[in-house]
């Protein structure tokens, strides 16, 4: 009797660990880009706003004055449309267009590639979850919540702009 319980707690274990290590292998891109990030670790602190000095040298100034105003822009949009619900889904397409317009400005024949693609993706579910919580913490009126997470959008659009001209170092792109 004893056996049995035995038997398929071995064999529970030893899937486990199979799938573990299979995962583990099958992700080495993510381990890998995680461990390539520059950017500074989080800390509690109450970090001073971001302004072009603190940007790595591998960011040119104008590149993150482009993708700067172009985020500000879609967040003035986003707030002055964020009372007519319908008005909204329905320029969706149109919105959509025209953010694929710009980005094709700005990074050129990098987004045509399978890793340009891949970081434009990324970075978009990033954006995405990140102006939410910029959108809840304006709701909740807590200014200190809305500063980190506007610190946290620079932080990505940095990390974005290093990814793209790292692709396009490599011949992503021209």
């Amino acid at each position: 009797m004893t056996a049995i319980p035995f038997k398929l707690g071995s064999a529970l274990a030893l899937l486990t660990a199979l799938g573990l290590a299979s995962s583990a292998r099958a992700e080495p891109d993510a381990a890998a880009e995680r461990a390539s990030d520059d950017l500074p670790a989080r800390t509690n602190d109450d970090l001073p706003a971001s302004t072009n000095d603190d940007l790595p040298a591998s960011v040119p100034p104008e590149l993150m004055a482009r993708l700067t105003q172009l985020q500000a822009e879609r967040r003035q949009q986003r707030e002055s449309a964020l009372g007519d619900a319908p008005a909204w889904a329905a320029g969706r397409a149109q919105r959509a267009a025209q953010h694929r317009r710009e980005i094709a400005q700005v990074w050129g024949s990098v987004v045509n590639g399978l890793d340009g693609q891949a970081k434009l993706r990324m970075h978009a579910e990033r954006m995405s979850r990140l102006n939410r919580m910029l959108d809840l913490a304006q709701h909740a009126a807590d200014p200190a919540l809305s500063a980190r997470i506007e610190k946290d959008i620079t932080r990505e659009l940095v990390r974005h702009a290093q990814a793209m001209q790292l692709i396009r170092a490599n011949g992503g792109g021209k």
